[in-house]
């Protein structure tokens, strides 16, 4: 099925559970690049599904900035996110390939957790 045929629902259903995760990887001390990859899953998801939410398509991409500048398009309000969507872009390409390996600090998982609970729960609150 094409992804911009899916609900915003779908998308919310997979990007709460790249969240969890996520948070039990870092709960449990797991691969740092994973969890990092994960938080990145989890906004690039619910961004799109405040996409489909209003009714729009977007491009098959994993840029969070991107996306996050198209729902600007729609609400300004998304201007809020950008210091955690740009803390977080980088990570899709630098924990997804063998040639990109990175460990990242406790710290910084964290960080990017703090942020993608922060950004996940801003965009499933304007698709509410």
């Amino acid at each position: 099925m094409p992804q911009n045929n899916l609900k915003p629902e779908e998308w919310i259903f997979k990007a709460q559970n790249d969240l969890k995760t996520a948070e039990i990887l870092l709960k449990e001390n797991g691969p740092t690049d994973s969890i990092c990859f994960h938080c990145h899953q989890t906004v690039e998801k619910t961004l799109k599904a405040f996409l489909i939410s209003k009714k729009n398509k977007f491009p098959k991409i994993h840029d969070l900035i991107r996306l996050l500048n198209l729902c600007k398009e729609i609400n300004k309000d998304f201007e809020e996110l950008t210091r955690e969507v740009s803390f977080l872009n980088r990570y899709y390409v630098e924990t997804r390939y063998p040639s990109e390996v990175a460990i990242y600090s406790k710290d910084e998982c964290k960080k990017a957790l703090e942020a993608t609970q922060k950004a996940n729960q801003f965009i499933i609150n304007k698709i509410s």
